[in-house]
């Protein structure tokens, strides 16, 4: 660690990514969660929450040892690629490099499950059921006060603690959202067909709807429908939605069933122009919200993650982890990226759904040229295994 000592730091959120940057970081790391520890096991039906989780994502899982955790047999491949236009013959379709993977789709409480044991496994403190009474950072550090009167003081306080941050309020860092006019729906289907790792997208007139491989003859859909058509989704029987979602993917998978529950999430741009203060640094969807159309909104959080504890470990000497020259260094090695993202999927979701007589034409006409033009592909395919 270039000679410094270790720091105290403390993480508030024990989700995916707070706990990936405590296996990560070389500090002396404790982590505050607010829901219950995790059950012994967990349940064998496919968790409704799934990710997915491009190469770099996967190298960083592997390098903080939670990868190897992850059971094999849970986890799918997406080797190719297509989107669809709204007009039923415009596609684009791009695949891995031979032998490779554009993505692989993870569930959220079996990712998580592993990520918690690699972190324990680097000596990170992890408490469950934790509650915060309030938080505070200053050039000479952060301190926590727990709702039962403990104080925690560290070095750097790190928000993980999700796109609504007490953290970041607490702590006056602004942020600015905008509530966009779709609903994500959410759920899993047995197929007649499998999915054979292809993942889906169709740029529809009633929403955006991606089709993601599940292990075996199952795949899991997230469709981003506008309020009306979302509450008439969510009301179908299940017999009724697993025929509306195969009829809006062209039976591309043969005849579904529904195989979970439905669940619906709200979709928001969330910006937040400074993401530290002087002992302290938000990561993850406290740092950002993206909208969820090109599948990378918790690719950036381990990226956050990566990146601070990479930041932290190269440190000088005299630098301590809460300084706000290091941690602004760390700002600006993450914003391009985070802006790019959530600049490219805001103007998507605005494209596709423009309702002007030509948009539709002018949509499907780009689709159509980059599916024409293999070095597109070529980059599209780069950029989806970042």
């Amino acid at each position: 660690m270039s000679g410094a000592g270790k720091g105290r730091v403390v993480v508030v959120g024990g989700g995916a990514v707070g706990l990936a940057f405590a296996a990560a970081c070389g500090e002396e790391v404790r982590v505050l969660e607010a829901g219950p520890a995790r059950p012994a096991t967990d349940p064998e039906a496919v968790d409704i929450r799934v990710l997915a989780l491009s190469q770099g994502t996967r190298d960083f899982l592997g390098e903080i040892g939670a990868w190897q955790r992850m059971p094999a047999h849970r986890l799918a491949e997406v080797t190719r690629m297509e989107v669809h236009g709204d007009d039923g013959a415009s596609r684009l379709e791009f695949a891995a490099p031979a032998g490779g993977a554009l993505a692989w789709i993870a569930e959220g409480n079996r990712l998580a499950r592993a990520i918690e044991g690699a972190a324990r496994d680097k000596g990170a403190s992890i408490s469950t059921g934790v509650r915060l009474a309030s938080v505070a950072a200053g050039e000479r550090g952060a301190r926590v006060r727990l709702e039962d009167g403990t104080d925690l003081e560290a070095d750097l306080l790190v928000g993980a603690d999700g796109v609504d941050s007490r953290v970041r309020r607490d702590l006056g860092l602004a942020a600015s959202a905008k509530r966009y006019p779709e609903t994500a729906v959410v759920a899993h289907f047995r197929c007649e067909k499998a999915p054979a790792g292809v993942a889906r997208q169709w740029f529809r007139p009633d929403g955006i709807l991606a089709w993601l491989p599940l292990p075996g003859s199952r795949m899991s859909i997230v469709w981003s429908a506008r309020e009306g058509v979302a509450d008439e989704l969510a009301s179908l029987e299940p017999g009724a939605l697993a025929r509306r979602v195969r009829d809006a993917g062209g039976a591309a998978l043969g005849d579904l069933e529904l195989d979970s529950e439905v669940a619906r999430f709200p979709l928001r741009l969330v910006r937040v122009p400074r993401i530290s203060v002087a002992g302290a640094v938000l990561v993850g969807d406290a740092a950002h919200g993206v909208h969820p159309l090109a599948g990378q909104g918790v690719n950036l959080g381990f990226q956050d993650a990566r990146a601070l504890a990479r930041t932290l470990a190269l440190r000088s000497p005299l630098e301590r982890p809460g300084d706000l020259a290091l941690l602004r260094r760390h700002e600006r090695a993450r914003r391009a990226d985070v802006d790019a993202m959530q600049f490219v999927t805001d103007r998507l979701e605005w494209l596709f759904g423009l309702a002007l007589p030509l948009a539709g034409a002018v949509r499907n006409a780009g689709l159509r040229a980059v599916d024409s033009a293999p070095w597109a592909k070529r980059f599209l395919a780069a950029h989806a295994m970042r």
